[in-house]
């Protein structure tokens, strides 16, 4: 049976959560990062996007901003929630970088 793992550490501590579905786990993923970045609503979102000197540098000022609500996020797919995974994850590669934050997932394949 294949399983998907949440695994990541904050600030040397180490946490995991295993879910029975890809969906599942990529939520949990973006409700993480989202969450350690301190992205409660648009406006937080937009301000988290506009602080990353790399991103800015590249991309410049942004208007829109990764998608962040729940509910909203719910509703895709899996490819598109990793697909705004990935994004929030750029957002955090400083703090990934300097091993303060880390988040990745896999599956997992257990035998009974």
């Amino acid at each position: 049976m294949k399983v998907w793992v949440m695994q990541g550490s904050y600030e040397g501590e180490l946490f995991s959560s295993v879910h029975l579905t890809q969906k599942g786990c990529a939520l949990a993923c973006i409700l993480d990062i989202t969450e350690f970045l301190g992205v409660e609503d648009e406006e937080t979102a937009l301000e988290v996007m506009n602080s990353c000197n790399a991103y800015r540098e590249t991309d410049g000022e942004q208007t829109e901003a990764f998608e962040w609500d729940h509910n909203k996020l719910k509703e895709m797919t899996s490819e598109q929630l990793w697909k705004i995974f990935a994004d929030w994850c750029e957002m955090s590669w400083d703090r990934m970088a300097d091993r303060t934050y880390y988040l990745d997932a896999n599956a997992v394949e257990i035998q009974g």
